[in-house]
């Protein structure tokens, strides 16, 4: 097993990419994303080893103060030749950057790779396991009718994979720190 912090979508922004899969899947593309049965994400961290009580009790403190983030997928992308990942893009937000160091920071364990700090690069996977002819195929047939969509992380989420389950969810909502007294 293998574990994941992860930022959840609104349910609109969910949806739409959602949306995406099926046509990926109904075009014999791929079935990567729906197959993993939880929905459109974007992954904070991934560990191979993780003590989960720590991890969930960090996660309380990290996730306790932390307002829903603006998130614009941008673009589609893949992560290169023999990668075989096709991915929306998150547009630049230094909330969003900066809870990834903080996730990272707090959780005292090693990271995979390519999501520690400095290396991570924001993404909405749509498809994996794609040879390079399939990972151009998709890239363009995603990219025929692909707009920017705008939303907000509204959730984060702590889970074990594969199949992925849920271990702990919070919802972003910072409770307002002052109150006004008429």
């Amino acid at each position: 097993m293998a574990y994941a912090a992860v930022l959840l979508f609104n349910s609109d922004l969910a949806e739409a990419m959602s949306r995406r899969w099926s046509r990926l899947a109904d075009a014999g593309m791929s079935r990567s994303m729906l197959d993993l049965g939880y929905p459109p994400h974007v992954t904070l961290a991934v560990y191979d080893v993780l003590k989960v009580d720590v991890a969930t009790a960090t996660l309380d403190h990290v996730f306790d103060d932390v307002a829903p983030i603006a998130v614009t997928l941008t673009d589609i992308r893949t992560f290169g030749a023999g990668s075989g990942v096709l991915y929306a893009a998150l547009g630049p937000s230094p909330d969003l950057m900066r809870l990834h160091a903080i996730t990272a920071a707090a959780i005292d364990e090693v990271s995979r790779p390519h999501y520690q700090t400095g290396h991570w690069t924001p993404h909405c996977t749509l498809a994996t396991g794609l040879d390079d002819t399939d990972l151009n195929r998709a890239k363009g047939f995603v990219e025929e009718d692909w707009k920017p969509l705008a939303g907000v992380f509204e959730a984060a989420a702590l889970v074990e994979f594969i199949p992925v389950a849920g271990i702990k969810r919070w919802a972003l909502a910072r409770p307002p720190h002052s109150t006004r007294t008429p």
